[in-house]
């Protein structure tokens, strides 16, 4: 063989081990951790499973459907109606994210998690946010890849069907063996994708004179309770150290994760990861948004890392843990053992269509990060055709965290309604409407209804107040009180300035209005 092609055959080697390559293991427990993600974010909209998903919420199947959010957008909780159907739908929903998590029947439940995920994102997208986009870029992506192959009780099931302990030592041999596809690099991109246009596109004034950590903290519809804490006790040097340091990490992440000569840099961006997200979970209600960037980053870490905690446990610990999954495997086996007789079919073409999939979404993705984020000045073409590819599961790339520029004033739409015995009530909250609200903390509704009522103010969703106006007519207070008439006002302030506790005034403007004939 020519030096030539020794030498493209040696990079090419390591270029599929590097950015084609990942370790079954790994995989496990991308499957648990990302399985784990998908349970949080379903028992966090269960609270607003009546308000969001039934006819009687702020947004009705059939008008979802009449007036769509975005074109196309497609859900099947489209299907389902009243509170007992939700419920129904919910707890099917939960099965297939518990046996995907537990890693059963897991190639089926990729698919169906998938599609559980974004019909749950699409039936109402006033919830949709970058923690969502994130989650269903994972589940995309994983899909191609063997889930289910490491810690899953699939595992301990194939394992049981082989008759002999010869067998079951060349199985998990075969399973010792790294997945090579076109998805990992897929993962790869995508984590460069998102860390890289949330830091080149931080190119306000707030980020560049280091304030935008600083007004961020002052967002009452998602700070928590530490972060209004740490606002009113921010030392002069912490937004602009943090504003350089978010810079720094999300940019520092994607360099680490393509570099082409060590594994060690990949569990130092899993590390930086961890401390970025855990950062933003403690100061902000963004739903799944950090753990499923965890998730993510998790996806390139190498086995080593992930093994080193197992191997520091003690030997009697361990050699337990061996004991109860070969005990495990040994009380299957002989129910599974009519099983193993089952003649073999004939395969698939699987691996072709897999990696040829995964190329036309990475096409997709090409050009949807140019047409979502204005960092990119030429826009690559979108047919229809692959406009329908993206959007029919929300495949979206806004990576725009508070970027260009952080917001340096806040508000929330309250709702003023007032029952026929003349008392004045927020349906929201079921106490009377407080006007001072955003001085005094965190709002006191879920993330899932701040980011209604803050995104309902905007003109471009005018459209949908005509729903807000129905679910009102139809409230009924816990002593059984309807509304007779309501004001929506938006409040509006500005935040208070660097080295300040004083914001503006709280501005008051009527967004709709109505009365009801009882």
């Amino acid at each position: 063989m020519p030096k030539w092609r020794r030498n493209m055959s040696a990079r090419w080697r390591a270029f599929r081990d590097l950015y084609l390559t990942a370790d079954r293991r790994v995989l496990g427990a991308v499957r648990i951790a990302y399985g784990s993600v998908l349970l949080y974010d379903l028992l966090r909209r269960v609270r607003v499973l009546d308000l969001y998903y039934t006819n009687e919420g702020i947004l009705s199947n059939h008008y979802a459907l009449f007036q769509p959010q975005d074109r196309p957008q497609f859900s099947l909780l489209f299907s389902f109606s009243t509170a007992a159907e939700v419920r129904f739908a919910f707890l099917g929903i939960g099965l297939v994210y518990s046996l995907y998590t537990l890693g059963l029947f897991t190639r089926a439940m990729q698919i169906a998690a998938l599609v559980c995920l974004t019909s749950l994102n699409a039936r109402n997208l006033f919830a949709e946010d970058g923690g969502v986009s994130t989650e269903i870029a994972l589940g995309l992506w994983t899909a191609f890849l063997p889930l289910g192959d490491r810690y899953s009780l699939d595992a301990l099931v194939r394992e049981a069907r082989l008759a002999n302990v010869r067998a079951r030592v060349a199985l998990r041999r075969r399973m010792n063996k790294p997945v090579v596809s076109l998805a990992v690099l897929a993962l790869t991109l995508q984590i460069a994708a998102i860390y890289l246009l949330n830091a080149v596109q931080k190119t306000g004034p707030t980020w560049r004179h280091g304030e935008a950590v600083h007004y961020v903290l002052w967002q009452s519809r998602i700070s928590t309770h530490f972060a209004w804490w740490l606002a009113h006790h921010e030392p002069g040097w912490f937004s602009p150290l943090a504003c350089r340091a978010t810079v720094l990490v999300e940019s520092a992440i994607p360099l680490l994760i393509l570099y082409p000569y060590s594994r060690v840099t990949r569990v130092i961006a899993f590390g930086l990861s961890v401390a970025l997200h855990g950062g933003i979970a403690l100061m902000m209600t963004l739903g799944p948004f950090s753990y499923a960037m965890m998730a993510l980053v998790l996806s390139r870490l190498p086995a080593e890392a992930l093994l080193w905690p197992a191997e520091r446990l003690p030997r009697h610990l361990r050699g337990r843990l061996a004991r109860l999954r070969a005990r495990a495997v040994l009380e299957l086996a002989p129910r599974l053992a009519r099983g193993s007789r089952k003649p073999a079919k004939r395969p698939l073409p699987w691996p072709r269509l897999r990696e040829g999939t995964v190329v036309v979404l990475l096409v997709a993705l090409s050009t949807e990060l140019s047409h979502a984020n204005p960092y990119f000045k030429h826009k690559l073409p979108q047919p229809d055709w692959l406009r329908s590819i993206i959007f029919y599961p929300r495949f979206t790339q806004h990576w725009l965290m508070f970027a260009p520029e952080a917001p340096t004033d806040d508000g929330i739409t309250l709702i003023d309604g007032v029952t026929e015995q003349g008392t004045h009530i927020d349906p929201f909250t079921g106490t009377a409407p407080d006007f001072s609200q955003l001085d005094e903390g965190p709002l006191p509704y879920p993330m899932e209804v701040c980011d209604y009522l803050f995104q309902i103010h905007f003109d471009f969703n005018a459209s949908y107040r005509r729903e807000l106006q129905r679910y009102l007519e139809h409230w009924r207070g816990p002593g059984g009180e309807r509304l007779v008439s309501f004001e929506a006002w938006w409040l509006g302030r500005d935040t208070p300035p660097p080295g300040s506790l004083a914001g503006g005034p709280i501005e008051r403007t009527l967004v709709a209005s109505g009365h009801f004939r009882r």
